[in-house]
């Protein structure tokens, strides 16, 4: 089974002999993923990998950012970023760009590069390599989505603040969003999936940055003439009655 090939194959790839025989399966292939720098791996592992992935994607159903409903070309809503159809969804990243190293973490980096593939770090390594330094604040790289239902996945790096943003973290919050936004229109895309940037371990306060990232969009909507269609994805219930206060007070007040 591509399940057993996974973990034997990982663990002898990171020089690991321990006996995971307690652990999910799923659990220990994730966990394995998340600390596997993939230099060289063989074309066999993506293969199985990929099949385990996809049979992974097949258990559940899917949402389709083509058929949400939108007001003023945005739409809010509740659910994994990991699981809707596509075609772009943008993931918060660190200034090493190389996705989340702490396995099994619940952060977004570690979900999208988790359930995506080592595709992606391998493709980043290539590109941060190329780059030779850090990435700032507020830009953008793409990658295939790989074994995600999105086609792209845009990366960005929000502001780490301590909970009281300076303007200099305002701005970069700004331009993580603008910097997608016209990414996606330049690459022709019809549907860009946000998650809410900055607002977790970074700690921007989450109603600032979705008032920021909301009026971010809708200004950018208007005066470029996009027609690009915008989803904001929350996954907790809290965080999404926040957008929705935010998006109300926005639209009351146009």
């Amino acid at each position: 089974m591509n399940e057993d090939y996974l973990i034997d194959f990982l663990s002898q790839y990171n020089g690991f002999e321990k006996d995971y025989k307690m652990l999910p399966k799923e659990e220990i292939i994730r966990a394995l993923m998340n600390i596997t720098m993939p230099n060289d791996l063989s074309e066999e592992f993506y293969e199985k990998q990929d099949e385990y992935l996809q049979n992974l994607l097949s258990r559940f159903a899917l949402e389709d950012a083509r058929k949400l409903e939108y007001d003023h070309q945005i739409c809010l809503w509740k659910g994994d970023i990991t699981k809707i159809k596509a075609d772009a969804i943008v993931n918060a990243c660190n200034e090493q760009m190389l996705g989340c190293f702490i396995p099994m973490h619940k952060c977004i980096d570690n979900a999208i590069h988790s359930f995506a593939g080592l595709q992606v770090r391998r493709d980043m390594m290539r590109i941060m390599a190329e780059q030779g330094h850090p990435e700032p604040n507020g830009q953008v790289k793409v990658t295939k989505g790989y074994n995600l239902p999105a086609k792209y996945i845009f990366h960005t790096v929000g502001p780490v603040t301590n909970g009281v943003p300076t303007k200099e973290n305002v701005d970069d919050l700004s331009h993580c969003y603008l910097s997608c936004l016209k990414q996606a229109d330049e690459m022709g895309l019809k549907n860009i999936v946000f998650c809410s940037i900055a607002t977790g371990v970074y700690a921007f306060p989450i109603e600032s940055a979705s008032l920021l990232a909301l009026q971010t969009t809708m200004l950018y909507l208007k005066t470029t003439k996009s027609r690009l269609r915008v989803v904001f994805d929350l996954f907790s219930d809290k965080d999404f009655e926040t957008y929705q206060k935010t998006w109300k007070q926005l639209l009351s007040s146009k």
